[in-house]
């Protein structure tokens, strides 16, 4: 089996291969061609230019989406062609009974200002969501102690623990069947800060928030599809996933005025603004608790974008090895954590200046650093800040490629 990883912009994409088999884990970048050419990229360094690419000589091919990030899944989107993937994973805590993942994309993409990560992730969420039924042929969602097979070898789900994460539950719903769901953070002024922006975008359209709910109710529709039928056939979630594209679609004019509004009116755009940091805060916050996180034996290890309290959790109950051959780096490298041993740490560098990887993170790998140098201008740490890296790094140039072997490394027995 075959590890592959790609120089790619603001995004994660690794590539298991069995022969013609392909398993992608994750497949984005935030941008897409015209992004790719402001930052000075060429089209064929985004995610979805290389899945294209290795698609074209796989018949048979399964994606994994670690995180509801844009970008984990953009270059899926921004993909063409029916029934490209047979199978596609998410992380069953997206799945909400009380229609967290709903409620909240819904209302981003009303209050969200545009080219911002809030708006990214409501669009073009809706649009993996529509998209999913029709090019693949089955969804799964997966939690912790399940397993994900490929090639006649099972990768094990080790996080999400479903029953945590829904204690970490930042929404509840009201009685009524239609209602709108009501923050109940820490912050007590939180369900007021709500209702004034209900009250803003009725003002500016009369009947706009029932389209939100509308929205809301579409997205939760699908995602409930998905979880019941996913296990048989994308195909039976065509209805819903249609729905959901028109819900998105007639929101869009509502989204236009109460934008159009905000920037005649600073008091407007002041709350949206109070409003949507809040709610991308608590939405991105939920999105690394329950990012997927899978081991392939000791050879390969996912994280998502989970965050150091996962994985000393993961350590306490046993599930994490000790050493990997393999490890992707949450966050892009850009946190200080304490991952578990690998031969090489694989990095996504992100786009901006800021956001290199951590140095911390470099010093305390065990092995190589597989860095995919996303942006010249973004830097990587603060070695190359200083015009050199470290002999560990491994700085990208086309392609890296990785041998995991088609059985587990053999532990020495102890005496």
């Amino acid at each position: 089996m075959q590890l592959i990883v790609k120089p790619m912009g603001y995004g994660d994409c690794c590539i298991l291969r069995q022969g013609r088999a392909l398993l992608i884990a994750d497949c984005g970048s935030r941008t897409n061609r015209r992004g790719s050419a402001r930052h000075g990229r060429s089209a064929s360094a985004y995610a979805w230019a290389a899945i294209r690419e290795e698609l074209a000589d796989a018949p048979v091919a399964d994606l994994i989406i670690t995180r509801f990030d844009p970008d984990r899944f953009n270059g899926f989107v921004h993909l063409k062609g029916p029934r490209a993937i047979q199978r596609v994973y998410l992380p069953y805590s997206l799945y909400q009974q009380r229609g967290e993942a709903a409620h909240a994309l819904a209302t981003l993409a009303i209050t969200a200002p545009a080219g911002s990560w809030s708006w990214h992730a409501a669009r073009d969420g809706a649009a993996l969501l529509a998209k999913l039924p029709r090019v693949c042929g089955q969804v799964l969602l997966r939690r912790q102690g399940q397993t994900i097979r490929f090639a006649g070898q099972e990768i094990s789900v080790l996080w999400p623990c479903v029953p945590d994460a829904e204690q970490l539950t930042l929404f509840d719903s009201e009685p009524a069947a239609n209602a709108c769901p009501q923050w109940t953070g820490v912050d007590p002024d939180q369900s007021d800060l709500e209702s004034a922006v209900r009250q803003a975008v009725e003002q500016v359209m009369p009947g706009g928030w029932d389209l939100c709910r509308q929205l809301m109710a579409a997205f939760q529709t699908c995602l409930e599809c998905l979880a019941e039928d996913g296990a048989r056939e994308a195909e039976n979630c065509l209805p819903a996933a249609e729905a959901l594209a028109n819900a998105m679609e007639a929101l869009l004019p509502v989204r236009a005025a109460v934008q159009a509004q905000a920037q005649r009116q600073p008091e407007l755009a002041a709350l949206l603004d109070r409003y949507t940091a809040a709610r991308r805060l608590a939405w991105q916050n939920r999105l690394d608790e329950s990012s997927l996180v899978c081991a392939l034996d000791d050879r390969l290890l996912l994280t998502g974008d989970v965050d150091q309290e996962v994985l000393d959790e993961l350590r306490r109950s046993g599930l994490l090895e000790q050493k990997y051959k393999a490890v992707q780096a949450p966050g892009h490298g850009a946190r200080a954590m304490l991952l578990p041993a690998a031969g090489y740490l694989i990095v996504s560098n992100g786009y901006r200046k800021g956001w290199g990887v951590r140095a911390a993170l470099v010093r305390a790998a065990a092995g190589r650093v597989v860095c995919t140098r996303a942006y010249k201008e973004a830097g990587c740490c603060e070695y190359m800040a200083r015009r050199h890296c470290p002999k560990k790094c491994i700085r990208m140039g086309e392609c890296f490629k990785l041998e995991l072997g088609a059985e587990p490394r053999r532990r020495k027995k102890e005496n």
